[in-house]
């Protein structure tokens, strides 16, 4: 099978790369949005897309965040993503595509996303050496970490302690980042109620938690932090309701592309809602990836390299939330103030 490369010209992208291969059908788009800081560094998701319009905007949109989540997180990498559209069977793309990224030729190093879990990884380090290790434990761990780091930050910013203790924190999501996120919170005294599907909520109650069907069955009167762990676009008009009947402090979780659209911080801003953005409070499972493609191949979150720059999400937060303070601006303004000074120097 002869795949046929193309490059696309996109202004801001250093590179865009179409991959194709007619009589399998594979079709793989990989954008290199910025590698100043070095090889570009983000996961592949192999999803169905209806369009190669489609296909293209989320592959932009996917590497130029990669870009800024890597810089904020001090990460010696740049960003991209590659997309792969699922019509092809799994069985058939580790070659081809281990042979895109052979052809990038170390430029960009890939890792899991929708559809490419650690297995699939591990077929395409037969093929490729730029892939993230797949040794040690799945990076769900080191995201809750760093979430309860950013946490810590927070209520150091906000109250010149670091303490979780009786701070009431509701967890939307109990999947491998939510749980362990409960987990690390429950264990510094704080109080924890979780959102859920019905089908997990023997597993939520079995650790010993309260489960909600929805934000109104909660029992807490203040919310202190709100954490959006499952899937995106959780702050909508139903949640700036829910506000109105329970008073909530902060958004800080590991959803991504928690804003339903691009009003929503704004209102949420005027309503005195601390908003922390995604990119920089989940940058636990990037930055585990990052230090076992470049330190140790099994590295977790408590060892003490990878503790340190877990740790350090929480610094960078409150370097957000001081700069939109002082210059009384979105969160998401300073947060990619601060990010674009890691790659535009």
């Amino acid at each position: 099978m002869t795949l046929q490369f193309t490059d696309l010209i996109q202004t801001d992208y250093e590179r865009v790369l179409v991959a194709h291969e007619e009589l399998s059908g594979f079709n793989s788009i990989v954008a290199i949005h910025n590698t100043r800081r070095g090889p570009a560094l983000g996961g592949c998701r192999y999803y169905e897309y209806v369009s190669h319009d489609d296909q293209l905007e989320d592959v932009l949109k996917l590497s130029k965040a990669m870009t800024y989540k890597n810089s904020l997180a001090g990460l010696n990498y740049g960003g991209g993503k590659a997309t792969i559209n699922s019509k092809i069977p799994k069985n058939q793309l580790y070659e081809l595509f281990g042979q895109v990224l052979n052809h990038l030729d170390g430029t960009y190093i890939t890792a899991g996303d929708i559809g490419m879990i650690d297995s699939d990884l591990v077929q395409l380090k037969k093929y490729s050496p730029h892939v993230c290790s797949t040794k040690g434990k799945d990076s769900g761990q080191s995201t809750a970490y760093g979430i309860y780091q950013a946490m810590k930050g927070y209520f150091e910013f906000k109250n010149n302690s670091p303490s979780l203790n009786e701070k009431k924190i509701l967890i939307k999501g109990y999947g491998k980042v939510g749980s362990r996120l409960a987990n690390f919170c429950r264990e510094e005294g704080a109080l924890i109620e979780v959102i859920d599907f019905e089908q997990n909520k023997p597993l939520v109650e079995k650790d010993g938690y309260k489960f909600l069907k929805n934000y109104k069955d909660t029992s807490f009167n203040e919310i202190n932090i709100f954490s959006p762990c499952a899937t995106g676009g959780d702050l909508n008009t139903e949640f700036i309701n829910f506000h109105k009947s329970k008073k909530i402090n902060c958004v800080l979780g590991a959803a991504n592309n928690q804003l339903a659209n691009s009003d929503i911080e704004k209102q949420l801003f005027d309503l005195g809602i601390d908003y922390c953005p995604d990119y920089c409070v989940n940058a636990g499972g990037v930055i585990i990836l990052a230090l076992r493609s470049s330190i140790k191949e099994d590295l977790e979150y408590h060892d003490p390299q990878a503790d340190a720059q877990l740790t350090g999400i929480k610094d960078q937060l409150k370097k957000i939330l001081q700069l939109s303070k002082d210059k009384n601006q979105l969160s998401t303004i300073s947060s990619n103030e601060l990010a674009e000074e890691g790659f535009r120097q």
